[in-house]
């Protein structure tokens, strides 16, 4: 029974070293593409590693893929370059090493795109095929599906001025944590074809397999996007998630607190009536707002003067549900 107790005793004592090691993260960011603030992974680099250095992790970086001696200094490995999920040979072998002892991976925007995506879907959840996949540029609507998982907690739907892609090969057991419109015909304005409720795709989620954990946002075509509150506080928390520690280890009260109205997001209900055009005759005042109802699609007063809102909570995530 002691040696039991001891045993245990330092078993505990070894998750809570490794808990309170700094996590060290590799970016694995690559040359500029696209225009001006798009695409801008040589930035990324240059302020990101700061950031997290700034909140206790131990930062690396380079243009190209890590090697092998990095790789196994590495906890969580953070690809944002264009044709990330291109891996062979001996640098596919290390990373796959690198899955074997629980390393994490987080994949942004383009950085999911492929030459073997077959393959790149098994490791993160979902790749991008050349002249398969597809794009919209512009404002896009983030909906968020998950509101218990780590990374979202306490966060609010929101709009972003980014690029949004669809027609991915994505893994059916792949967690979709936030969805947006595809663009569609019945949206067409001035020729161009823009997201519509027909029909949504998945733009984060995360993907667990055997030891490691991976996290993807295709969200993060303009380098402006990094500097939302709300987008940062989401990234970090996944960085977090991916090595396996504290979703919010990384984050600071007032990023935490962004998630809740954030810009392009919903108004904070003591705002709201300040944004109403009132004929002076009538008097506003907040009689019901979130937690108590979720996303209302109409409402009406019955005879008896009790107000009835219709909502729909699960709107679109489970457009397939009866």
């Amino acid at each position: 029974m002691t040696r039991l107790i001891v045993i245990v005793a330092f078993c505990v004592m070894a998750v809570t070293a490794v808990a309170e090691q700094p996590m060290r993260v590799f970016i694995r960011a690559g040359e500029k593409t696209h225009g001006p603030g798009q695409h801008d992974a040589p930035q990324f680099l240059k302020d990101w590693k700061p950031l997290l250095e700034s909140r206790g992790a131990k930062v690396d970086g380079a243009l190209t893929f890590p090697t092998a001696t990095q790789l196994n200094a590495t906890d969580v490995l953070i690809i944002y370059c264009q044709n990330g999920g291109s891996i062979h040979g001996e640098d596919r072998a290390n990373l796959e090493k690198f899955f074997s002892r629980g390393g994490g991976i987080v994949v942004l925007h383009d950085g999911v795109t492929s030459d073997d995506a077959q393959w790149f879907k098994t490791i993160v959840g979902g790749a991008w095929e050349y002249k398969r996949a597809k794009f919209f540029e512009g404002k896009i609507s983030c909906y968020f599906q998950d509101h218990e998982h780590p990374i979202l907690r306490g966060a609010s739907n929101f709009d972003v001025d980014d690029e949004m892609y669809w027609d991915l090969h994505v893994m059916p057991d792949a967690h979709v944590l936030a969805t947006t419109y595809v663009p569609e015909a019945r949206n067409t304005i001035g020729g161009k074809q823009f997201p519509s409720i027909y029909d949504i795709a998945p733009q984060l989620w995360t993907y667990e397999t055997n030891n490691h954990r991976a996290f993807v946002s295709l969200i993060g075509h303009n380098y402006k996007t990094f500097s939302l509150p709300q987008y940062r506080t989401l990234l970090l928390r996944a960085i977090a998630w991916a090595g396996k520690r504290d979703a919010d280890s990384l984050v600071s009260k007032d990023e935490l607190a962004a998630l809740r109205y954030p810009e392009g997001g919903p108004t904070a209900p003591e705002k709201c009536a300040a944004t109403f055009n009132l004929h002076p005759d009538f008097d506003i005042n907040l009689v019901a707002a979130e937690p108590l109802i979720q996303k209302p699609i109409s409402m009406d007063w019955d005879p008896q003067g009790r107000l009835w809102v219709a909502e729909t909570p699960d709107y679109p995530a489970n457009l397939d549900a009866r």
